[in-house]
């Protein structure tokens, strides 16, 4: 159950933080934590009070920014706005986490991958497209740890996204994958 709060009142990054606190003190369970994290962060997605001009800010070198919200002192329960230029996004990706990702503004194309070598190469994997999903506002995005997926904006607007990571993406084992190649190397980004 989301923390108290009056119904005439918005949900705000302060009770959402609050709420993924409870979440994974009572549950350690992604499924579980995905399922009660989802709907609270569609509700703070949609209701854009606590958005800012900082949060459009974007990043042409890396095509998208991201900017931190919130992190605990051990980097979990980390918080983001991504914001994605147009025609830009991420290459394939895992989180090294479990991740929730709802719609702000615009639609993201979402791109999921599965695996599909045999996992004998470290620096090598073979990925097959499992699906699509054009992510509007307030839609939801969610991967346990190990999922693969890429992101882009293919609209002539800035997007922006809500990511809320069991840990802080640059405090992961986490990989980026090369279609074409077969490469796998670390994934860090930039984030404000």
């Amino acid at each position: 159950m989301p923390s108290p709060q009056a119904k005439d009142q918005p949900y705000t990054l302060e009770t959402y933080v609050e709420d993924l606190r409870r979440i994974t003190a009572e549950t350690d369970d992604e499924d579980e934590i995905i399922r009660r994290v989802g709907p609270l962060a569609q509700r703070l997605a949609v209701n854009k009070s606590w958005l800012q001009d900082k949060h459009y800010v974007t990043n042409a070198e890396q095509g998208f920014n991201a900017i931190l919200l919130h992190e605990e002192p051990d980097h979990s329960l980390a918080v983001f706005v991504a914001n994605w230029l147009p025609g830009r996004g991420a290459p394939p990706h895992d989180h090294g986490t479990w991740a929730v990702v709802a719609g702000i503004e615009g639609v993201e194309r979402n791109t999921r991958y599965a695996r599909v070598d045999d996992r004998s190469r470290p620096d090598y994997a073979e990925l097959e497209v499992k699906n699509e999903i054009d992510a509007d506002e307030g839609e939801l995005i969610c991967m346990k740890t190990g999922g693969i997926h890429s992101v882009r904006n293919e609209t002539d607007k800035v997007t922006l996204s809500l990511h809320t990571y069991g840990r802080h993406v640059n405090h992961t084992v986490r990989s980026q994958y090369n279609l074409e190649t077969g490469e796998k190397k670390d994934f860090k980004v930039h984030v404000d």
